[in-house]
């Protein structure tokens, strides 16, 4: 390929990689991503001698008063912003001054520009990058930088320092930059492997480096940096039509778990049913009022929490009990037995909230990791939801003082639930009255037609599991899902408008319904937000659930059998299976996410600790017998012994090439063609009488400099010079014969100096 040629697509090849990271990282909108594509598939045909190129060299000015006039807006969109900061509009900018480079490529200086932007756009997917494509993307952006630099530096030196400098006519310049630009032997395979091991040698020495390195910043302080997720319905205040939307488009991973329980499940289709009806609770709600669930932070409702002390490892067991249940509370070991146990990560989430499969009985936090500034706690709020709260941790505090941190971004912990069904006894037990009144207030914003159609559905009910069941069949046989909401604004409360009106709405507006009817037919009940189901990894063993997942249901109290779980809205079908591509995915983006986003001092010293186990440098209590260390020891060996064998054998192949320059075979030195190895001996008789070309010299310089200090024969090393730079830059053959009467020539050059 010609070496114009090849410069052209590393440079463009450098600019879409740049591209993609950053649309992989959803910074910036998938419009300006398109726009800019589609500029950068067209500018490959703008060339200046092209009817395009010349075109929209006619438009220059036009085209630079439309940046200035761009930059002006993106500034004044960017003040607009304040005092929380938008720098989008200055993304856009950059996106528009590349794809402006690229359709007009002149020069030297052009091509610097858009490496620059390219690194600019690059910076910016960074900033933004959760995901593990963006390693990918970074990986391949250095090893194109590392093409395209030496490609860019090569091409500057010929168009600039040297055939330009030593060619004494113009036009005889030009041509010869051209020849050179268009020659297929200025770069080869050769090139293009040997420095694609460097860039990636100092890619795995950054890793190292990043690994290596004390975390002293941000991350050293928050114990890792996330970008944080806001998912709509698990603030303070939930307004209709905000949250319970399934939509497939939002693929943000929100909670990760593991489940022995459904781990040990034999049959995959047994697993992906039983995941399909897993209900993760979250936030929960006692009062509403106009199409909004709020807390009433009724001290009724408070959960009550009793706290357990691991003596193995410092850990805090949190038991969920109500103050007005009757007796003590349970203790760890009965809170826990035969409970469902499950291992939960919160995924870059700003609400601090403890999700759990319902009902949950009881929360275990582990001690914060050695060399974490930050931990995680549980805090009590109100109808049996939990709240986490992040602290400063200081090892120098005797008095163990906690400084509560605003920011929230995820957390690990393990939860204890058990089945929320009828005819279960509840972990409360019977509560009393007084206990269950903010659960039986009905809203003033609603209409007394509401009240006549719970009395209607509910009166004739013996008991309070019948009044649950008609009111969900009536609910589903009244009423259909649909994401497409409708409102009549005619109508104050918009439940009251879909239970008469619309007949039509998501998850919310049947939970919210179900509440009210069944609160004005006696039956305490709670509005809950959280997710349904999820998808299995077989490689991690864990349920992944995505914020397409989120979901609102109701508790209703039932007596002996405690809350129970009541969801009316008609069953959605959402498949629960991940294939094996995605699950490979899944768990490169948990690795990424753990590992790097997440990395700060604390897997900084279980990553050491691990390595020092790997090779033995611990001591010998951490593995009594030490086998596990001597066969760690000796894979590093084998190792070691493998990478020694792979350069000798390189180095062995090298042999029979140098053996063949050293008796002059026909095609010469290293392969070359023949008047490489005849300029080449010149060069060494030259150098062996103390007249050696310097690193720096081009042949054009070493003749200039040859001729100034009077070298015999300096003729025929002008003739050699010549020849060889026309085949060595211009691509050009030499004949053989000339190649003999070079080679008697050069016999005399150096024989007097």
């Amino acid at each position: 390929m010609k070496f114009r040629l090849i410069h052209k697509l590393t440079s463009y090849l450098l600019a879409g990689t740049a591209l993609a990271t950053l649309a992989s990282s959803q910074t910036a909108s998938w419009l300006s991503v398109a726009v800019l594509a589609a500029a950068a598939i067209l500018s490959w045909f703008v060339e200046p001698d092209t009817r395009l190129g010349r075109l929209l060299d006619r438009a220059v000015p036009l085209l630079n008063l439309a940046t200035v006039g761009l930059f002006a807006l993106a500034v004044l969109q960017v003040v607009r912003s304040f005092p929380e900061v938008d720098l989008s509009p200055f993304l856009d900018f950059v996106l528009f001054l590349l794809g402006y480079k690229l359709c007009q490529r002149r020069g030297n200086r052009d091509y610097l520009q858009i490496y620059i932007l390219s690194f600019l756009v690059m910076l910016a997917a960074a900033w933004q990058a959760t995901s593990a494509v963006f390693i990918v993307g970074f990986f391949l952006y250095v090893l194109l930088a590392t093409w395209t630099l030496i490609l860019f530096h090569l091409r500057r030196e010929i168009e600039e320092n040297y055939l330009v400098r030593h060619t004494g006519d113009a036009s005889g310049a030009r041509v010869t930059v051209t020849r050179v630009l268009n020659s297929r032997r200025v770069v080869g395979g050769p090139f293009f492997l040997y420095t694609g091991l460097v860039a990636t040698l100092v890619f795995g020495g950054a890793a190292l480096v990043f690994a290596s390195i004390p975390r002293v910043g941000l991350g050293f302080i928050l114990g890792g940096v996330r970008r944080q997720t806001g998912v709509a319905g698990f603030s303070d205040e939930v307004k209709l039509g905000m949250h319970g939307v399934l939509s497939l488009d939002n693929q943000t991973v929100i909670l990760r778990a593991q489940v022995p329980r459904i781990a040990a499940l034999r049959s995959d289709d047994a697993r992906d049913s039983t995941i399909a009806s897993l209900y993760w609770r979250g936030t929960v709600y006692d009062t509403y009022e106009n199409g909004e669930w709020i807390r009433s932070r009724d001290e009724k409702t408070r959960t009550h929490l009793s706290l357990y002390h691991s003596p193995s490892n410092d850990g805090r067991t949190y038991v969920l009990s109500s103050p007005q249940a009757p007796g003590p509370p349970p203790g760890r070991t009965a809170a826990i037995s035969g409970a469902v146990e499950q291992d939960m990560e919160v995924v870059a989430l700003t609400h601090a909230v403890v999700f759990a499969l319902d009902q949950p009985v009881a929360v275990e936090m582990p001690p914060p990791p050695p060399g974490a500034f930050t931990a995680v706690d549980v805090e009590a709020r109100w109808s049996g939801e939990l709240g986490l709260r992040v602290f400063r941790v200081s090892p120098f505090d005797r008095n163990d003082r906690r400084t509560v941190m605003p920011e929230f971004a995820g957390a690990r912990y393990r939860a204890y639930s058990r089945a929320s069904r009828l005819g279960t006894d509840g972990p409360e037990g019977q509560l009393l009255p007084e206990a269950l009144s903010p659960y039986l207030r009905a809203a003033r914003s609603l209409s007394p037609r509401v009240r006549e159609l719970a009395v209607r559905l509910t009166a004739v009910q013996p008991s309070a599991a019948a009044k649950v069941d008609a009111v969900v069949k009536w609910l589903r046989a009244t009423h259909r899902y649909t994401t497409d909401l409708k409102r009549d604004a005619s109508i104050p409360d918009p439940l009251e408008d879909f239970l008469f009106h619309q007949s039509a709405g998501h998850c919310e507006y049947f939970a919210s319904a179900a509440a009210m009817l069944l609160r004005m037919g006696g039956v305490p009940t709670r509005y809950v937000n959280g997710f349904l189901g999820g998808e299995w990894n077989g490689l991690r063993q864990s349920i992944t659930v995505r914020d397409n997942r989120a979901h609102s249901w109701v508790e209703a109290y039932l007596g002996s059998s405690g809350w129970v779980r009541v969801d009316a809205t008609p069953a959605v079908s959402r498949a629960a299976h991940m294939t094996r591509l995605r699950q490979v995915l899944d768990a490169v983006e948990m690795f990424w996410s753990r590992w790097v986003i997440e990395y700060s001092a604390s897997q900084q010293l279980l990553l050491a600790r691990q390595l020092s186990r790997e090779f033995g440098w611990l001591q010998p209590h951490f593995s009594p017998r030490g086998t596990h260390h001597r066969a760690s020891r000796t894979q590093v060996l084998a190792v070691a012994a493998g990478a020694v064998a792979l350069v000798v054998v390189l180095a062995l192949r090298k042999l029979p090439r140098r053996r063949a320059v050293r008796s002059g075979l026909r095609r010469g030195w290293r392969g070359e063609p023949p008047v490489f190895h005849v300029y080449q001996r010149a060069l060494d008789r030259l150098a062996a009488r103390g007249f050696a070309r310097r690193p720096e010299e081009t042949p054009h310089e070493y003749l200039a400099r040859a001729r100034k200090q009077g070298v015999a024969s300096a003729d025929a090393l002008a003739r050699l010079t010549e020849c060889y730079a026309e085949a060595r830059y211009g691509d050009i053959e030499v004949p053989s014969e000339v190649v003999l009467q070079l080679r008697a020539e050069a016999a005399s050059i150096g024989r007097d100096s």
